[in-house]
């Protein structure tokens, strides 16, 4: 009786990638791709209204600040408009040498939303 050997065959070296792996890595690296525009897109939009946020704060600012260099009887409600933004304050009296101001700034946003700050101070007279 002969046996027969039977050869066995070397694994098959495997080269590259197959196309299924391709196809795969390429919707991963898309979806990551699509969620850093989307997070691009809205950190965008973030930066522009802190920017519109310290616009205001500064008006306000600038607002109490001439207030305080005032006299008491000066010191009155009013409304201005300054560097794209409007803005209105009201005075009240808190016993005789301070008044509390209210200072609220609108603006216009991006998508042509209005957005406002209010501001609260006293002003020691």
């Amino acid at each position: 009786m002969t046996r027969t050997k039977k050869r066995r065959r070397p694994p098959r070296a495997r080269h590259g990638f197959t196309i299924i792996e391709l196809m795969i890595a390429i919707v991963v690296l898309s979806i990551g791709v699509l969620g850093l525009a989307g997070t691009s897109a809205m950190v965008s939009r973030m930066i522009g209204g802190a920017a519109q946020q310290t616009i205001a704060a500064n008006v306000a600012a600038t607002r109490f600040e001439k207030m305080r260099s005032r006299q008491c009887s000066a010191i009155t409600s009013g409304t201005a408009t300054l560097r794209g933004t409007s803005e209105a304050w009201t005075v009240s009296s808190v016993g005789t040498a301070l008044k509390f101001v209210v200072d609220t700034v609108s603006w216009r946003g991006a998508g042509q939303s209005k957005s406002n700050l209010v501001f609260q101070s006293y002003v020691k007279c």
